[in-house]
């Protein structure tokens, strides 16, 4: 089955069984995440119908997070809670951006904040302390010996 695919860097879009290993536009490896295709034709510029539930969008990330060493919060009240302003925000702005952050109201930038975003590159990520995004959904992995010591 055909699908869309963003990537959480540039928010390259991609039509596709699966998404490429490597993304073509800014070399990022396993950046892509399964959108749905409201979103992805909001971003092409074109009007949809939502089509993407919460359970659709958590098995997407989910999945995007496999092959990463960051994984899905394992709060699951915070993740609802994230959820619902995240829908929110599609409902009311037509993508699914971060309910922590505020859009500038200029696409280019706002893209920034699609969930997910590139959150590696931000402090809350980079640092020793946390290591999750900016709104917490998406978390550092723990090493192996950190959960078998």
């Amino acid at each position: 089955m055909i699908k869309f695919w963003r990537c959480y860097v540039c928010n390259d879009i991609h039509y596709g069984v699966k998404p490429p290993e490597i993304c073509p536009t800014c070399a990022v490896k396993n950046a892509y995440v399964l959108i749905s295709a409201r979103e992805a034709k909001t971003i092409c510029g074109a009007p949809a119908e939502a089509d993407f539930s919460k359970d659709d969008f958590l098995t997407a990330i989910q999945k995007f997070t496999e092959d990463n060493e960051f994984m899905v919060n394992p709060d699951r009240a915070k993740v609802d809670l994230l959820f619902d302003g995240i829908f929110n925000n599609e409902r009311n702005h037509g993508l699914k951006y971060c309910p922590c952050r505020l859009m500038c109201k200029e696409l280019e930038e706002d893209l920034k904040i699609v969930c997910p975003c590139n959150f590696q590159i931000h402090e809350t990520y980079k640092g020793l302390d946390k290591g999750e995004c900016w709104c917490g959904l998406f978390i550092k992995r723990p090493k192996t010996s950190e959960v078998n010591p």
